[in-house]
């Protein structure tokens, strides 16, 4: 019996200096400058240009160095053609990103990757015009990146988020809907994260 009892009592002081180096969940803002472009094929060249996220991010950790970190993103992306001759091609597109990522933290650093959705809101053309049933009404992407955090509060991080489905709809009547136009963007992300200390 009182080895029983001393084993349950390992488990439970075990478990809870398990509980104990695992920090608490924290909640933040992110702002975030890119280099956005669709990936080029024969019917369309892009040229990079600005890009901009604003939204909110939350790490719930699953280990004292493991936490899962979703994101809820507002996005504003533009997509241009190289040459002056097709900027009737050009989009620009506001969308609703949700990245669901996977961090790992290793002393202020962080390392991150996973999938993410991409829903347009909004996207005109260079004349203004609505071309939003031009864009598939969900996009998939993938995104990696890295960065450095302090003690839960500022942080500033570089990501690559790549598409890995296409961004408009297949269409024989548009040149954007003939070919397999996937998104290719490099962030540099500002946050602020606030609580995670027990």
């Amino acid at each position: 019996m009182k080895k029983t009892f001393l084993s349950l009592s390992l488990l439970v002081a075990a478990a809870g200096a398990a509980q104990a180096q695992t920090p608490a969940t924290t909640v933040g803002i992110s702002l975030g400058y890119g280099r956005s472009r669709l990936l080029d094929n024969n019917n369309y060249k892009s040229t990079s240009h600005s890009a901009y996220q604003a939204g909110l991010n939350a790490d719930v950790y699953l280990s004292e160095v493991i936490s899962l970190h979703p994101e809820l993103l507002y996005s504003l992306r533009y997509y241009d053609t190289n040459s002056a001759a097709t900027a009737g091609l050009n989009r620009d597109v506001s969308s609703i990103n949700v990245p669901l990522l996977l961090r790992y933290h290793a002393d202020g650093l962080y390392f991150e990757a996973g999938p993410e959705l991409d829903v347009p809101v909004k996207a005109v053309n260079e004349d203004g015009n609505d071309i939003k049933g031009q864009v598939n009404s969900v996009a998939l992407n993938y995104l990696v990146g890295l960065g450095y955090q302090l003690n839960h509060g500022p942080s500033l991080g570089v990501r690559y988020d790549g598409g890995a489905s296409n961004v408009f709809k297949s269409d024989a009547n548009t040149v954007l809907g003939t070919g397999q136009y996937k998104t290719s963007n490099i962030w540099v992300v500002l946050a602020y994260s606030f609580g995670g200390k027990k």
